[in-house]
């Protein structure tokens, strides 16, 4: 399994876009929960995973965004996927996270959203 690499940028409209690229596996998955908490823990409710540059994800990083979603939602917010790569979003989509985008710059939420983008 190879490294991950997390990124964030919050613009004025108040989402935090967290850019993820690498490998998000049972050795990573620990390093983005940490970076994700933060973020909700520090008021970033409203959080953009662009997943564009993501190569591999498994079960622990499923379970990543699933409970980072929630606690997303818990404060107000929600989690959005964005630009999935087709093998990633068969992932997320056999994980019950159908709007996992492939491509492009459209974005869906996840998981208990409660503001549409």
């Amino acid at each position: 399994m190879g490294q991950l690499y997390q990124s964030a940028f919050t613009p004025s409209d108040d989402y935090a876009i967290v850019t993820v690229r690498g490998d998000l596996d049972e050795r990573t998955a620990s390093r983005l929960w940490q970076y994700l908490s933060y973020l909700i823990l520090n008021g970033r409710h409203h959080i953009v995973l662009d997943l564009a540059g993501m190569v591999l994800i498994d079960s622990a990083g499923v379970d990543v965004i699933v409970r980072a979603a929630t606690q997303a939602h818990r404060g107000g917010g929600d989690l959005v996927l964005k630009s999935a790569r087709p093998t990633v979003a068969e992932v997320l989509e056999l994980a019950g996270l159908s709007q996992a985008q492939r491509t492009g710059t459209s974005t869906a939420p996840i998981a208990g959203s409660s503001r549409p983008r």
